[in-house]
């Protein structure tokens, strides 16, 4: 019985290690101008981010914010940092004014009636749930992610991040955890685009 035991521990963790996520695909290099829409929040949860000046870094323009906005922020900036060009705020805001999309698919079409010329990034939270409702030590969160292309509404790139925690020790506050979260998150699933970009090569 106890040797049956342990081949049973022994199989479920060559199970578990094997149900590891892949790490995400690599995008397309053709890719250069990206645009990042409104998170499509699936929880259930406003998810509105508190803690005052731990915000101010994103220059938002608004009093309330959610955990959408920041991840949105997070893409913008590291989609930035990695070298492509990414669509301003504003102009993505002028073409979600009438109806924020939930769907990719949806997204591509505003940004198709907006002529926006990039390759429109779509982020869906699935969950989000701190572990506690103060000083949370991490937070549990699902995310998918599709980079669409407006001209004819065809997927380039998608990556999911599976549910599991995010480690947020240190932070002092709910707002604090929400914010380390979606910066770690959004670093792992957007990985793939740090890869070197080779430029086209000049015509002859």
């Amino acid at each position: 019985m106890i040797r049956r035991s342990l081949v049973c521990a022994a199989v479920a963790l060559l199970v578990g290690a094997c149900a590891r996520a892949p790490a995400p695909p690599a995008p397309p290099q053709t890719v250069r101008t990206v645009a990042v829409f409104p998170p499509n929040n699936r929880t259930g949860d406003e998810l509105v981010v508190a803690g005052g000046t731990l915000l101010e870094k994103y220059a938002f323009h608004t009093e309330r914010v959610t955990v959408g906005d920041v991840l949105a922020a997070e893409a913008r900036r590291q989609l930035d940092g990695d070298g492509l060009v990414v669509v301003a705020p504003d102009v993505v805001d002028a073409a979600v004014a009438d109806y924020r999309p939930q769907t990719a698919e949806t997204a591509a079409r505003q940004a198709a009636r907006a002529h926006i010329d990039a390759a429109v990034l779509f982020i869906e939270i699935r969950r989000w749930e701190p572990d506690a409702p103060f000083n949370p030590s991490s937070i549990i969160v699902a995310l998918s992610v599709t980079l669409i292309d407006p001209a004819d509404g065809r997927v380039l790139w998608s990556a999911e991040r599976p549910t599991r925690p995010v480690a947020t020790q240190g932070a002092v506050n709910p707002g604090a955890a929400d914010i380390v979260a979606a910066a770690k998150v959004i670093q792992e699933l957007l990985a793939p685009f740090a890869q070197p970009r080779s430029l086209p090569h000049p015509p002859p």
